[in-house]
């Protein structure tokens, strides 16, 4: 059996990392190292780590200052001795046979880089109702996809098809690929992937149910923060035009140049609801002088302004 590294990143997650590192002691499949990289914690996250630490020496505890979560997968990157790499956030779970059941499939089938299942969703505080869906109304929203090259890119360029913690990944393609980029606070995860699919990697959908990564939905969830990934998505898939122009892409890329378009809008449309009143109006005309259609974003600058005054009226 090959050691895997489980890299769990941690900001003030005390209150759930207990939950959380059970799921990792629960795991079938017991040849495996947990590095817990701290991210400038000041509640409790230490006291809960060194305990776990002391319980069982396949805990790691590191303390690096606060710098995000893509620096704190990287800081655990660079330490990981792991033949596979195991992300997970220190608010999610593992189901118990994941790595079990991953693991085996990455001996079995040496060309696939990237092993990956289905994703279940739960509200904090009931972990036995799952949803397929982050708002919880079970709507099927991963494409499934297996393979590499165009395919996997033209999937990848439409959407992020798993959380985090959904994959299990070869350290070879890592090394290949690099590091997880720190200048996104956001999306970072789902940049990750796009970058490996361009760099050839095979990905392999795995529909085995013991094999569900569990996402835990609370109020202070990344994901919640949908302005703040929209802000992210828009300037990586900025950077993505000129990549995909050279790798010669021209589907990704058409589908690459709309979604920074309906990013821009939601963005946009959010400064006006959110009384930003003067980045809202910029970020409309400059997509109006982009893309030639002034009358329909002319016209959204009023349409969000009464939007703001219903919404400041059901306040009042």
């Amino acid at each position: 059996m090959h050691l895997v590294s489980i890299i769990i990143p941690c900001y003030n997650y005390g209150w759930l990392l207990a939950e959380t590192l059970e799921s990792v002691l629960a795991q079938s499949y017991p040849h495996w190292e947990c590095l817990l990289i701290d991210d400038g914690s000041t509640d409790n996250s230490r006291t809960v780590a060194e305990e776990y630490q002391s319980r069982d020496a396949r805990f790691q505890y590191h303390y690096q200052v606060n710098k995000g979560m893509s620096a704190a997968r990287n800081y655990g990157i660079a330490r990981a001795q792991g033949k596979y790499i195991q992300f997970l956030d220190a608010d999610d779970l593992l189901a118990p046979q994941k790595l079990e059941i991953h693991a085996a499939f990455l001996e079995a089938h040496p060309n696939v880089d990237l092993v990956y299942g289905d994703v279940r969703c739960f509200r904090h505080g009931e972990p036995a109702k799952l949803s397929c869906s982050f708002d919880m109304l079970d709507t099927p929203w991963m494409p499934r996809v297996s393979g590499q090259g165009e395919v996997l890119i033209n999937a990848l360029i439409k959407k992020n098809i798993m959380a985090v913690n959904a994959a299990l990944v070869r350290i070879e393609l890592i090394q290949r690929v690099g590091l997880v980029a720190e200048d996104l606070r956001s999306v970072e995860d789902w940049e990750y992937w796009v970058r490996c699919a361009m760099a050839g990697a095979y990905f392999q959908y795995d529909e085995n149910p013991n094999a569900w990564a569990l996402v835990r939905v609370h109020p202070s969830s990344t994901s919640h923060n949908m302005l703040k990934m929209h802000e992210h998505e828009v300037k990586v898939r900025k950077k993505l035009n000129e990549t995909l122009m050279a790798i010669g892409a021209n589907e990704a890329l058409e589908v690459n140049k709309i979604a920074i378009v309906k990013s821009t809008e939601r963005v946009a449309m959010n400064d006006l609801l959110q009384g930003n009143s003067l980045a809202g109006i910029k970020r409309f005309l400059k997509l109006a002088y982009e893309t030639g259609m002034y009358t329909y974003y002319l016209k959204s600058i009023p349409y969000g302004f009464k939007q703001r005054l219903k919404t400041l009226g059901k306040v009042s």
